[in-house]
């Protein structure tokens, strides 16, 4: 550059270089973060992690969500009084235990059982205890009760067997599903009941009903909500031929969902 006739040369500018935000500012923006932002920041650097997982935060946060936790704290492995565990954030391990525990209660594993692998028989004995329609069905093929995400319900149609439930007043029904394609071989009995007489007798000669008949189901594990197992059946006619055959499980008289039937059904088959 040129200044009063004489040339100058001037002094090169220094570079600028990208600082961190001091020990200070990190911790004044620390306590204003949520659990979510506190992890991810934790994981920029070594002075973000000391900063992000310091242990005042995580307690913070575990008093505002789970205020119970904290008092498991001296149980919970890491916090067993050695150097290294009052060095890290035992608050941070506790708020992720309980979180996790909270989306696993919200969300159930899908079940392992598939619909592919069980099969129903049911049988329906006349009055006289004579069998009068016996009959085995895959599940995936017995017309499964569509619905959002699928309702535990499903029909059989059985009016090619010519099968008459007869006049009696006292029919009886069992239904038992089977896992078929595994080995070794597993079964339930669902149903195992009388049709009540008020329910069969209300059929009139020659007309089109239904009958059903409903069972508590035993309960998985240690009890749960009132399950019961349902069938009912579809007649027509004089001899009162059966013509359908539903089936269904209810918990507290609405139909569980079909992922909720198979997680009942892999207790006792798998």
């Amino acid at each position: 550059m040129r200044y009063g006739g004489a040339t100058t040369t001037m002094p090169p500018r220094p570079l600028l270089r990208s600082q961190e935000p001091s020990w200070e500012a990190l911790s004044l923006v620390a306590s204003f973060l949520d659990a979510g932002s506190l992890a991810a920041a934790s994981c920029v650097s070594t002075s973000w992690h000391a900063a992000f997982a310091a242990d005042h935060l995580w307690a913070r946060l575990c008093r505002s969500h789970y205020p119970s936790a904290t008092s498991l704290l001296p149980l919970h492995p890491d916090s067993n009084g050695n150097a290294a565990d009052r060095r890290s954030s035992p608050h941070r391990g506790l708020y992720a235990l309980f979180h996790a525990a909270s989306s696993r209660g919200r969300s159930l594993p899908a079940p392992r059982l598939a619909l592919a692998d069980v099969a129903f028989c049911i049988d329906l004995f006349a009055a006289s205890g004579e069998a009068t329609l016996s009959v085995a069905v895959a599940a995936s093929d017995a017309g499964v009760r569509m619905a959002p995400g699928g309702v535990f319900q499903f029909g059989v149609d059985v009016s090619d067997r010519n099968a008459a439930a007869g006049p009696g007043e006292h029919w009886s029904v069992r239904w038992t599903a089977v896992r078929t394609g595994l080995a070794p071989a597993a079964a339930i009995v669902m149903m195992d009941a009388k049709v009540p007489a008020s329910r069969a007798g209300a059929l009139g000669s020659g007309e089109r009903g239904e009958a059903w008949a409903t069972e508590r189901m035993p309960a998985p594990g240690c009890g749960g909500g009132r399950l019961e197992a349902e069938v009912v059946v579809g007649v027509s006619g004089e001899e009162r031929l059966v013509e359908t055959v539903r089936l269904g499980v209810l918990l507290d008289c609405r139909y569980v969902s079909l992922d909720e039937g198979l997680r009942y059904l892999q207790h006792f088959l798998l």
